[in-house]
């Protein structure tokens, strides 16, 4: 388990911040860091402290060996290590009590941890103590103890106690035997001073271990600090592999203890268990709604329980209960769960009666903790005023069998966090990690609930436990007995003895009556912290003693001073209340907002929409940590009626048109200061301080949505008023324009106007002539859709206009310059290339037509006067216009065309000439048969024209890799399909040219392989490789197993020399050889006859000679080289240092190399 640290304060004076507090360094598997004994490098104890204002504090162990004092910042975290030497690493006393004291109050936590073994715990102020605990541990195992750990040595329950004064009498009754042989169930007594801790240990679950103080012989008991846990435990389902923690927990006192107890399950764990320890076997409980019976509970004292969901949990009498955190890796049922994080935690809950209505904690991510939560829980209706870090945080679940109340499991991130309410609460923090985890109360409140005292406030009839400057109260006592002695002990020398106190009321509280008494005057407190004590005689003595002190602690501090602020003064809209209260130094906790209109609430900053316009009285009454509250005077809110947007807009509405819009809008309840226009095309919202009517253009067609709001001098804005402007088509204005002359009866105009809507039926024209000498007869403007006007003079700059509009009123106007032409028009053509006149070829012609006054605005001309289809037509011809035309081809002698030419200026007005005409020469006409395809290593081609049509000429060639003669080369072009061009011309520069294509196909690459030497008898594989290769052919076949694939396997018995020809797809080939030289099988002669008879004299060895490098050695009996050579050249002649070897047998070995395996044997010599 790793330490989360805290800062916790209670409703009253006995929560777990205080300036007084005692520790202990409690017994751990793994020993100190440093000390003797320490395994896995050993633990360590750090305090982290915390308070709400900047203080001392000082710690110590109590045998002087340690003793520091540091400052502690307001809501930071100071951190102190604890020297191993305090650790406690036995059973027995130790003067090694920790003890730390503060000048103002803080909220202290103590952390022993080592290496996957960690535990925490808060800490209880010494005011809080008491003189009475029973010990809350679980059934001790471990995996220290099976082997499994690394610890190698038993684990153990363990409880301290610590003295807070000298001469402390403690008897413990140990519910298990002790490891110093003390037996179980048999009370002993311990003396102890101030500082002095006695540490028990067991083997077995201590829990119901009994301690307390008894009296001395002032007669009165003495307060202790009691501490359980475990130095390493398992929890949960056992199996062969569990992890397990340490334990350490502060006990609180069994007079703190409460009735009434809400669960909630630890998030993310698939299941909690749960102990209900009786503090008197006589006790009723009840679990979800249902009795336990005594048979339940193991010895009396505890029942056990798992659970995944949330518990309510009642007795009849004051009861502990313990959430604990099981080893992972199972679930409820004890079935191995996958992805199931954490370790073993214990968590002394804290009843609904003992609540926190504030607390800071930091949340830590050390010792590899994956996930932080914080479980709460809290009634229903003040969920509304939860905070979580100053924002509200309302998911929380009804407890179910409870809605009263309800819980909450938050997730939170690591680091400081703040919660708080306007009620009182109860939370743990907790978190978990692989084979880790952390958790304990967040805080608590210990108030003794049956024997206390409180301030009475008699204006409010009310107790608290803090107070205010300036307020009279009466000190309240509380009993569960009638007494006939009080005294009163201030604390400041100030004493008073009541000894005839009267009882001023009682109460009933879980079927006890308690007995109320007063201090007989009211009292009033300067700020400051203050300690009471009322030692009260009990008629019925106890261990302690016929008398009983109560203490009472308690703080008075100026009330806080209300000031209330808001903004956002306008009907419909929320009006943010804000709280700027004087807090006084004590943090205000309530909230009450009067908003004057029937309405309250009761977190801090609220929003309030109001129904009504109208002037409102707002007041604020907050209250303290004291419970000092203050009420602001009342604090005047107009809400003002907001004003109402309108606004009209002209028409038409056309692209590019200006729209003028025009403001409407109405107000009641001040002026209008500002127009936001949005109109709905993209631009940006424009902003206005007065409503002059103003322009607006929209750029193109479309329905734009308009938005006006408009606020007034208070502030307020108006809703959006909404209006569509329809932005309608253009018309495209359009006509053509007749071609006329002065002689022409009229101009007739064709409109050919437009629009992409598709009303182009309901255009209305406008039309203007622009004619000077127009008369009412003959009118210069026209509504036609088609209309007529007579010119009466040639001019080339008459200006015509069309107006068209369209129906929804959007208009276009286009204007075209017009002429009218003069009426004695001139045809003229010259010829302009007469001497290149060849019948394959255009004839060019230049336009030299004209007219009086204007332009030709059409020339018809019929190149040859005989053929109709000849005339082409040209319509508004320029002067000087380049014509052409071509004429039929022909191959012999010439042809005589004559051309007729007629020029128009207008309708009427025209003229018409005749050419003389003009003499075309014959051409001649050439024709090639196609060229067949070629290798690169054809032999040149020569080419030559299929046949010749015309008259006599000459022709010459050109192109890639061709002569001027014809000879084509496909080597010297290379590879791709190439142009031939021939251009034969006559005599008379007429020529024909034709082109045509021939293509030269790559060869394909080829290598036939380096040459080899081979085994005879042993196959090899050809390795040729080829390029663009679609055949292949070898020869000679012999010896091959194919001749007509790439790399075929041969098996020559002479030397061969393979000659492999590729052929590619498109016929080319490419060739290439490689030379096989076979080596031949050995033959060995076993024996020869050295004689000298010129017959058998060597030992000859047949191709041997063809092996390079071999080597022959031979060897007599005994093992002697005679002979050794590399190659076999000269063979043996049966001699050894040049004298005969006699006869007989001797051994060879002859190594051939080249692949040939080493061959050995014997051979005979005789002579």
């Amino acid at each position: 388990m790793v330490c989360c640290n805290f800062c916790a304060w209670s409703q009253g004076g006995f929560s777990n911040q205080g300036t007084e507090f005692w520790t202990a360094y409690m017994d751990h598997i793994d020993g100190a860091s440093g000390g003797s004994g320490a395994q896995q490098g050993g633990s360590q104890m750090y305090l982290y402290i915390t308070a709400d204002v900047n203080t001392t504090v000082k710690v110590e162990v109590a045998d002087g060996s340690f003793s520091q004092s540091y400052n502690v910042v307001a809501r930071g975290i100071l951190s102190v290590a604890i020297p191993a030497s305090a650790f406690l690493d036995s059973q027995g006393q130790f003067l090694k009590g920790i003890h730390i004291t503060s000048q103002k109050p803080v909220a202290v936590y103590a952390h022993i941890f080592a290496r996957s073994v960690s535990g925490a715990t808060l800490l209880l102020p010494v005011n809080t103590l008491g003189k009475s605990y029973l010990s809350i541990n679980y059934t001790q195992l471990s995996n220290s103890q099976t082997g499994q750990g690394q610890e190698g040595k038993p684990s153990y329950s363990t409880f301290n106690i610590i003295g807070t004064e000298d001469n402390t009498t403690v008897e413990i009754t140990p519910t298990q035997p002790l490891i110093d042989g003390k037996p179980a169930n048999v009370p002993f007594n311990i003396t102890l001073k101030k500082g002095e801790v006695y540490q028990g240990l067991s083997v077995n679950d201590l829990t119901g271990t009994r301690i307390r103080t008894l009296s001395n012989t002032a007669g009165s008991c003495k307060k202790v600090a009691v501490f359980s846990g475990s130095s390493k435990i398992a929890i949960g389902c056992q199996t062969a592999n569990f992890t397990s923690d340490n334990l350490f927990q502060q006990v609180y006192p069994t007079s703190s203890w409460g009735k009434n107890y809400i669960t909630a399950p630890l998030r993310g764990r698939n299941y909690d268990v749960f102990r209900i320890i009786l503090s008197d076997p006589n006790t009723t409980v009840n679990l979800n709604g249902s009795n336990l019976t005594a048979a339940q509970f193991t010895g009396a004292l505890y029942y056990e329980f798992n659970s995944t969901q949330p518990n309510i949990i009642t007795a009849d009498k004051p009861i502990q209960v313990v959430q604990y955190a099981v080893t992972q890796g199972k679930t409820i049922n004890c079935v191995d769960v996958a992805h199931d994080v954490g370790d073993p935690e214990m968590i002394y809950l804290n009843p609904i009666e003992q609540t926190l209505d504030h607390v800071t904690l930091n949340s830590t991510n050390n010792y590899a903790i994956i996930d932080n939560y914080i479980n709460v829980i809290i009634k229903a209706a003040a969920v509304p005023t939860f905070t979580l870090d100053g924002a509200p945080y309302t998911t929380f679940t009804a407890v179910p069998g409870n809605p009263v109340y309800a819980y909450a499991q938050i997730k939170v991130s690591s680091g400081v966090h703040h919660i708080s309410a306007a009620d009182g609460f109860n939370a743990i923090a907790y978190g978990f990690g692989n084979a880790e985890s952390y958790g304990y109360a967040a805080g608590t409140n210990l108030k003794n609930l049956n024997e206390f005292i409180a301030l009475e406030n008699p204006a409010t009839q009310t107790t608290q436990t803090n107070g205010c400057t300036g307020a009279p109260y009466k000190l309240q006592l509380t009993l569960p007995f009638m007494t006939n002695n009080i005294k009163w002990d201030f604390k400041d020398g100030t004493t008073f003895t009541d000894a005839n106190p009267v009882v001023k009321g009682t109460v009933t509280r879980a079927n006890q009556t308690l007995y109320i008494y007063e201090y007989p005057n009211s009292k009033t407190f300067t700020t400051g912290d203050y300690s009471i004590v009322a030692t009260v005689f009990n008629p019925v003595a106890d261990e302690c003693g016929s008398y009983d002190d109560v203490e009472f602690d308690f703080n008075i501090a100026p009330p806080p001073v209300s000031k209330p602020s808001f903004s956002g003064t306008c009907i419909g809209e929320p009006t943010l209340f804000t709280d700027m209260s004087e807090t006084n130094g004590v943090d205000i906790k309530t909230w009450l907002w009067d908003f004057g209109d029937g309405q309250t609430a009761v977190v801090q900053n609220p929003s309030h929409t109001y129904a009504l316009a109208g002037n409102y009285n707002v007041r604020l009454s907050v209250g303290n940590q004291n419970d000092c509250s203050d009420i602001s005077a009342a604090i005047p809110v107009h809400i003002g009626a907001k004003p109402v947007a309108d606004f009209k807009f002209s028409a038409p509405d056309c692209p590019a048109a200006d729209i003028t819009f025009a403001d409407q809008s109405t107000q009641t309840d001040g002026l209008i200061t500002k127009w936001l226009w949005d109109f709905g095309d993209g631009t940006a919202i424009v902003t206005k301080t007065d409503n002059t009517p103003f322009i607006h253009t929209y750029p193109s067609v479309g329905n734009y949505v308009v938005n006006l709001s408009v606020s007034n001098a208070n502030g307020c804005t108006s809703a959006a008023t909404t209006k569509t402007v329809m932005v309608h088509e253009l018309p495209l204005a359009d006509f053509t324009t007749p071609e006329v002359c002065v002689d022409d009866a009229f101009a007739q105009f064709t409109d050919k106007s437009t629009i992409a809507d598709g009303t182009a039926t309901d255009f209305t024209y406008l039309w203007n002539f622009g004619d000077v000498h127009a008369t009412a007869a003959n009118p210069n403007t026209s509504a036609d859709k088609n209309p007529k006007h007579k010119y009466t003079e040639a001019r080339d700059d008459y200006q015509v206009t069309l107006t068209v509009t369209s129906k929804y009123g959007c208009t276009y106007t286009k204007t075209q310059t017009f002429a009218v032409n003069g009426n004695v028009p001139k045809a003229q053509l010259e010829v302009l290339n007469p001497n290149d006149l060849c019948s394959n070829r255009e004839v060019f012609f230049k336009n030299l037509s004209t007219v009086n006054s204007g332009v030709i605005t059409r020339l018809e001309v019929t190149y040859d006067a005989v053929d109709p289809a000849s005339l082409r037509v040209y319509d508004h011809p320029v002067y000087g216009q380049q014509l052409r035309y071509t004429y039929p081809q022909f191959t012999d002698g010439t042809r005589n065309y004559n051309i007729h030419v007629v020029a128009y200026s207008g309708g009427v007005c025209a003229n018409s000439e005749d050419m003389l005409p003009i003499v075309l020469k014959a051409v001649p006409l050439i024709t090639f048969a196609q060229a067949p395809p070629l290798c690169p290593d054809n032999m040149p081609v020569q080419i030559t024209p299929l046949s010749v049509q015309g008259p006599a000429g000459s022709g010459v060639f050109s192109g890639t890799g061709i002569s001027a003669g014809g000879l084509f080369n496909p080597a010297q072009a290379g590879t791709g399909t190439f142009d031939i061009n021939y251009i034969y011309t006559s005599q008379h520069s007429c020529a024909d040219t034709v082109k045509q294509q021939i293509s030269v196909y790559p060869s394909p690459t080829v290598s036939a392989g380096d040459d080899m030497t081979v085994l005879e008898g042993v196959p090899v594989t050809l390795k040729a490789t080829a390029g663009g290769a679609a055949t292949y052919k070898w020869s000679p076949s012999t010896g091959l197993d194919h001749d007509d694939v790439l790399n075929p396997v041969a098996s020559p018995s002479e030397n061969t020399t393979y000659q492999l020809i590729v052929t590619s797809a498109t016929g080319c080939s490419a060739m290439d050889e490689v030379n096989i030289s076979v080596l031949k099988t050995l033959v060995i002669p076993n024996a020869f006859t050295p004689n000298g008879d010129g017959y058998n004299d060597l030992w000859e060895i047949k191709y041997l000679t063809t092996y390079p490098n071999n080597t022959v050695d031979i060897y007599n009996r005994y093992g002697e080289k005679l002979y050794s050579s590399i190659g076999y050249n000269i063979p043996w002649d049966g001699k050894y240092k040049g004298a005969n070897v006699p006869p007989g047998t001797y051994y060879y070995i002859i190594n051939p190399k080249n692949g040939r395996k080493v061959m050995s044997g014997s051979v005979t010599i005789i002579r």
